[in-house]
C-alpha cells in the first residue's frame, strides 16, 4: 500500500533540494502562462469578432504552454538533467499530452451535452431569453438536471482522480494515449485515498486564491480610491493570485510524479511477488 503522506515528504524533499531547477520552469512554463491567461479571459467578450477570436486563440495557447510545463516538471522527477533537459522532454511529449487532453475534453463535452439539450428543449436559450426576465422550466426537466449533474460531477472526480497519473506515464513510460489506461490501472483500489486528495487540493487552492484576492484586491482597491489605476491594481492583484496558483499546480505537479514512482514501485512489486 502507498503511503501519501510519505510521497508527501518526497515531493517537499525534492522541491527543496531542486529548487534550482523547479523555480526556473514553474516560473517560465507555468507562472508566466496562468498570469497572462487570468487577465485576457476577462477581456474575451460573447460576440464573435476578430479580436474576441484572437484572444481566444491566444488563451488556447498558454494554455499549451502550462500543459508543457506540467511535463516538465514531470521529466525534472522522473529524468536524470537539469530543468533545461526536462523542458525539452516536456516539448518532446507534448503533442501527446495535447491530444490526450482534446481526447478528454471530447469525453467532457459528450457528458454534459444532455443537460444543454434539456435547457434547449425547455426553452432556456441565452439569445432567447429577454433581458431582465428569470427563465422558468418544468418540474421533470429541473430534476433530470440536478440528478443528472450529480451524477456526472461524482463520476467526473472519481476519473479526475484516477488519471492523475497520465502525465507521468506519457513521460516516464514514453506511452501514448494508453497512458489513460496506465493511469487507471496503477491507482486501483486507490480511488477513496485520490479522490479524498483532489477534493482536499481543490479546496485549499481556492481558498488560498480567493483569499489572496479579496486581501491584496482591497488593499489595492482602497490605494487607487477609484482613480484611473484601478485597472493597474486589478492586474496586480490577478497576477498574485496566479502566483499562488503557480504554487499549489507545482507541488501537486511534482506530487503526482512522486506518487507514480512509489505506486508503480508497489505494482511491480507485488506480480513479482505472484
Amino acid at each position: 500500500m502507498v503511503n501519501l503522506e510519505a510521497v508527501w515528504d518526497r515531493t517537499s524533499e525534492f522541491v527543496g533540494e531542486r529548487r534550482a531547477d523547479v523555480i526556473p520552469i514553474a516560473l517560465l512554463l507555468l507562472f508566466v502562462p496562468i498570469g497572462l491567461m487570468s487577465n485576457l479571459m476577462p477581456l474575451i467578450g460573447r460576440q464573435p469578432s476578430v479580436r474576441n477570436i484572437a484572444l481566444a486563440l491566444a488563451a488556447v495557447a498558454l494554455g499549451i504552454v502550462t500543459i508543457w510545463g506540467h511535463l516538465a516538471l514531470t521529466a525534472l522527477v522522473l529524468k536524470a538533467g537539469g530543468w533545461k533537459t526536462a523542458v525539452r522532454t516536456g516539448a518532446e511529449r507534448l503533442p501527446v499530452a495535447v491530444l490526450i487532453s482534446l481526447i478528454e475534453m471530447a469525453v467532457l463535452v459528450l457528458a454534459v451535452a444532455p443537460i444543454f439539450v434539456v435547457f434547449a428543449m425547455s426553452g432556456i436559450m441565452s439569445d432567447a431569453t429577454p433581458a431582465g426576465s428569470v427563465p422558468t422550466m418544468g418540474l421533470e426537466p429541473a430534476v433530470f438536471i440536478l440528478v443528472y449533474g450529480v451524477v456526472v460531477a461524482i463520476v467526473g472526480l472519481v476519473l479526475l482522480a484516477r488519471l492523475l497519473l497520465v502525465n507521468a506515464a506519457l513521460v516516464g513510460e514514453r506511452r501514448g494515449v494508453s497512458a489513460l489506461i496506465r493511469s487507471l490501472a496503477l491507482t486501483r483500489g486507490m480511488t477513496l485515498k485520490l479522490v479524498g486528495l483532489v477534493l482536499l487540493y481543490i479546496i485549499v487552492s481556492q481558498v488560498a486564491g480567493l483569499a489572496t484576492k479579496t486581501v491584496f484586491g482591497a488593499i489595492l482597491g482602497l490605494l487607487t480610491l477609484g482613480n484611473d489605476n484601478a485597472t493597474l491594481a486589478t492586474v496586480i492583484t490577478t497576477t498574485l493570485v496566479a502566483l499562488v496558483q503557480t504554487g499549489f499546480t507545482t507541488l501537486a505537479t511534482v506530487f503526482t510524479a512522486r506518487l507514480f514512482l512509489a505506486v508503480r514501485d508497489v505494482r511491480e512489486t507485488i506480480v513479482e511477488l505472484v
